[in-house]
């Protein structure tokens, strides 16, 4: 009888896909695997039968550290949430190689994943030199077994553990990627004390029912009953081929965003299963998507219009972002907010400045203007053709050595000495009336 409810299930979920490629010939669709929805896909979650010192269907992986002293591992009898065992991590102060316990699934793309576990915690404190992973995570792979979306760890994780907790169910949900074919899920405790887990959960749920409208480069979705306003999408598009144009942008079409636009925070916690935060907006990187409830954005569609070409210092671009926007919020001109810092003192050398959290430490206030001004004054002085070669160029660059490198093979000098030109420039600098 299950099996025969599980392969309804299958063919249930095949078919709820398959409706959606709305258009598409018959031999142009993706094979999608045969996973039953709204069902625990995880083999032995509670851990009950064991190979050795690994519980079946699990494999313990190297995840982090090259050193020869590796956090432990094992079945415990006594701290069990439910059945007879459960799995532990335990890190050491001086723990320099790092295992994890992991299983893989197939996925359905488009899909919703629930990923959860029971977890217990004993001592558990950060060390010098020790990552803050303490929970479960989700990672996605491509039909050739390729993470989906290297930029970030983990695609998914649950709240990092801390301290000693009691038995408590922690879990999240994520939109499985259009590439995705399968999904690793980890148990991970990368710091010290004792971490326990049980009762691992993994399901595919029935995707949200979303309506699509085509563009050339944004494809736009929203809820039945409950479509953009009037003239929005219009008013979007026509400022996503300005940025394109303005950028001298050649999106490819894996390049397209996905605007996804809900028609209320609620709304949004109720499918997302998490609240959107103060901004009303949350973008998935790597996955070139966008979730909000505002029927126009202008600062993130930049971000994400750019993502294909890189990750680069995060105070370029943010001057990407402000060179297309042309004035700060409120239409304050970015260039007289630079000069004022400048005279006050305030603004550091932009090569202090280099990661998100030097700029967050410096305060946001502060650095992002003096970003924002710097980018637009090369884009103004020497074109957009050679600050958008920097900005391809520095993709994943953080210290000013190596940023200094690729700054003087765009622009023929260093980085530094640009920074200065700039500053006496701006100290000049009167806007035109």
């Amino acid at each position: 009888m299950m099996k025969r409810m599980l392969a309804l299930a299958a063919a249930t979920a095949i078919a709820a896909y398959s409706a959606g490629c709305g258009g598409k010939k018959e031999e142009e669709r993706k094979p999608v695997p045969a996973v039953p929805l709204n069902v625990n896909l995880v083999e032995n979650p509670s851990f009950e039968t064991w190979d050795g010192a690994v519980p079946k269907g699990w494999t313990l992986e190297h995840f982090e550290g090259d050193g020869s002293k590796s956090n432990l591992f094992g079945r415990s009898g006594t701290e069990k949430r439910s059945g007879s065992f459960s799995f532990y991590l335990r890190g050491a102060f001086d723990s320099d190689r790092w295992m994890v316990l992991a299983q893989r699934q197939p996925v359905i793309p488009g899909h919703r994943l629930w990923f959860a576990a029971e977890m217990k915690s004993k001592d558990l404190k950060r060390n010098r030199g020790q990552a803050d992973r303490a929970n479960i995570y989700v990672r996605f792979y491509d039909k050739n077994g390729t993470r989906v979306n290297e930029r970030y760890w983990a695609d998914g994780w649950t709240r990092v553990l801390f301290g000693t907790l009691d038995w408590r169910k922690m879990g999240k949900r994520v939109d499985v990627p259009k590439e995705a074919r399968t999904v690793e899920i980890g148990l991970i405790c990368q710091i010290t004390g004792w971490l326990y887990f049980d009762d691992v959960e993994l399901w595919l749920e029935e995707p949200v029912p979303w309506r699509k409208i085509e563009t050339k480069h944004v494809d736009y979705y929203y809820l039945e009953g409950d479509p953009f306003p009037a003239g929005a999408i219009d008013r979007q598009t026509k400022f996503v081929e300005a940025t394109v144009r303005k950028l001298k942008l050649d999106p490819k079409d894996d390049d397209k965003v996905s605007y996804y636009f809900y028609p209320s925070d609620e709304k949004f916690q109720e499918i997302r299963g998490f609240r959107i935060g103060p901004d009303h907006s949350r973008v998935n990187p790597g996955a070139h998507e966008i979730h909000t409830t505002k029927a126009y954005e202008d600062h993130q569609m930049i971000h994400l219009l750019l993502e294909p070409l890189g990750y680069p210092p995060f105070g370029l671009a943010e001057g990407a972002v402000f060179y297309v926007l042309g004035s700060w919020e409120g239409g304050v001109n970015i260039h007289m907010m630079a000069k004022d810092l400048l005279i006050e003192k305030r603004l550091p050398a932009l090569f202090r400045v280099m990661t998100q959290k030097a700029m967050d430490d410096a305060g946001m206030s502060i650095t992002v203007p003096g970003w924002a001004s710097f980018s637009m004054w090369l884009v103004e002085r020497h074109g957009v053709d050679k600050f958008m070669k920097l900005y391809a160029d520095s993709n994943e660059i953080e210290e000013p050595g190596p940023f200094n490198a690729r700054f003087k093979n765009v622009y023929g000098k260093d980085f530094d000495e640009m920074d200065r030109e700039w500053r006496l420039w701006v100290l000049r600098y009167q806007p035109k009336i």
